[in-house]
């Protein structure tokens, strides 16, 4: 039976209720085939698929994660890695407030493309500071391992970013890299905003 409510009836404003809810944007950067996907799957679904399929474009997840007292609303956007994408990630980068840079450790090369990922993520996302992790992916298949640990957290240090391994094959590391990154962006959220910008609209140094 439909309610047969006139319009402006409500006891409250939705649009004040939407406005209180407290939603995140993370975006998962890397080479194809770095587990991504998985990842975010992994944290919302606790799922894991070993069939490879490289994103198309973007792929999109979602879960409400709790934070405090906070019930964090997250959007997870998983960009592809082939530099064809790169126009569609450019335009999704937008309101971003959280990255994870996601390397293989069985893949050199992968590590060897996070400068440019990185580079990829400060010049496109309109947010400023950015919550950003580096995320050593598959640490799982320990015998075919072509970077080492130290390795990792050397560049993440260089760099002043926090260093993660994970793997969504095995769910390690999975959801305390995720909450770590959602608990960032909530202080920071929280944090009194500071204005980087002079009134030529240049960035303070």
């Amino acid at each position: 039976m439909a309610l047969n409510r006139l319009k402006g009836h409500l006891p409250f404003d939705p649009m004040n209720s939407i406005a209180d809810l407290t939603w995140v944007k993370i975006v998962g950067v890397g080479d194809s085939g770095v587990g991504k996907t998985c990842l975010v799957k992994r944290f919302c679904e606790e799922k894991f698929t070993a069939k490879f399929h490289p994103t198309v474009g973007i792929d999109y997840g979602f879960k409400i994660h709790v934070i405090g007292d906070v019930d964090v609303r997250v959007h997870f956007w998983d960009m592809a890695g082939k530099y064809e994408y790169y126009d569609v990630r450019n335009e999704l980068y937008s309101q971003t407030q959280a990255v994870m840079l996601v390397y293989d450790v069985t893949n050199r090369a992968s590590f060897q493309s996070l400068e440019a990922w990185n580079r990829e993520c400060v010049r496109c996302a309109s947010s400023f500071p950015l919550a950003t992790v580096v995320v050593a992916n598959k640490v799982d298949q320990d015998v075919e391992r072509a970077v080492s640990r130290e390795e990792g957290e050397k560049w993440a240090k260089a760099h002043k970013l926090t260093y993660w391994e994970t793997s969504a094959a095995t769910g390690v590391g999975v959801f305390s890299m995720f909450h770590s990154l959602l608990q960032d962006v909530v202080e920071k959220m929280r944090a009194p905003q500071v204005d980087l910008f002079n009134s030529d609209g240049e960035m303070e140094k």
